[in-house]
């Protein structure tokens, strides 16, 4: 079966962060902290997710014969959800929007900035609305002896006057590796050195040479450690450096 399993996504962590200031500066990148107007939800379902909905008007036009040859989409609406498990002020401000601490008022929706976060390992993922979102309690919430307290919260996204919806900031993919140099001569008992490189989908470069898991095919010629490559006895050997699903090679040459 064809395919790239280190773009597959099995998101172990995730956060909701919200902001009811709109003018709330934004993460200027995915590894950014979220600043001191956003406030974090808390507790969430795993099991429930971020499950979207789309909903949107469309229209079939028929030519003669039962052709078709158009279709008008109109009303677009982006719906975002998350099941929150605290019974914090954030999550009441959601849920109850309007209310206070002793007193439970008609819910009154607010805009909202809203922050999706989705976290595996070092790959992290963010979608932040770019204008605002209104947050309404989505279905029945209740307590009972056998289940948490949650309450699931639909966020509708409102987009852009020229239609966008999030602002996406992610962790760049990891495309390749390279090895440098591709072939090195190293004395025995001398020692030489190699460099790891990635380069990611969004074309930026990153040392990994000291994060890269290296190995020799034949340690009795040449041994390896961070890069490092020590001559032990005449002949060959090819180094390799695995780093993110990605591999690459240098071919070793031990004189006497």
């Amino acid at each position: 079966m064809a395919g790239d399993p280190t773009k597959a996504n099995l998101w172990t962590d995730a956060d909701v962060y919200v902001s009811f200031n709109l003018a709330a500066a934004l993460p200027t990148d995915v590894n950014t902290p979220f600043g001191p107007d956003w406030q974090l939800v808390g507790l969430l379902d795993g099991d429930e997710g971020f499950p979207e909905g789309r909903e949107e008007d469309t229209d079939d036009k028929f030519a003669w014969g039962g052709i078709l040859v158009k279709t008008s989409r109109n009303h677009f609406k982006l719906t975002k959800s998350f099941t929150a498990l605290e019974d914090n002020a954030t999550v009441r401000r959601l849920v109850w929007p309007g209310s206070t601490d002793t007193e439970i008022r008609v819910p009154k929706p607010e805009n909202v900035l809203i922050g999706f976060e989705t976290r595996e390992g070092q790959k992290k993922r963010r979608l932040i609305s770019a204008q605002y979102a209104e947050c309404n309690l989505d279905g029945d919430r209740g307590e009972n002896e056998t289940d948490l307290e949650s309450a699931t919260i639909a966020a509708t996204i409102f987009p852009t006057s020229d239609g966008v919806l999030f602002h996406r900031q992610a962790t760049p993919v990891l495309e390749s590796i390279s090895v440098l140099p591709a072939t090195l001569s190293v004395p025995a008992t001398e020692i030489g050195a190699l460099v790891a490189t990635a380069t990611y989908g969004d074309e930026s470069t990153g040392d990994v040479t000291a994060e890269a898991t290296w190995s020799s095919s034949d340690p009795t010629k040449a041994t390896v450690t961070a890069g490092f490559v020590t001559g032990i006895a005449a002949g060959s050997a090819v180094i390799t450096a695995s780093y993110g699903g990605q591999t690459d090679t240098c071919t070793v040459t031990v004189t006497a």
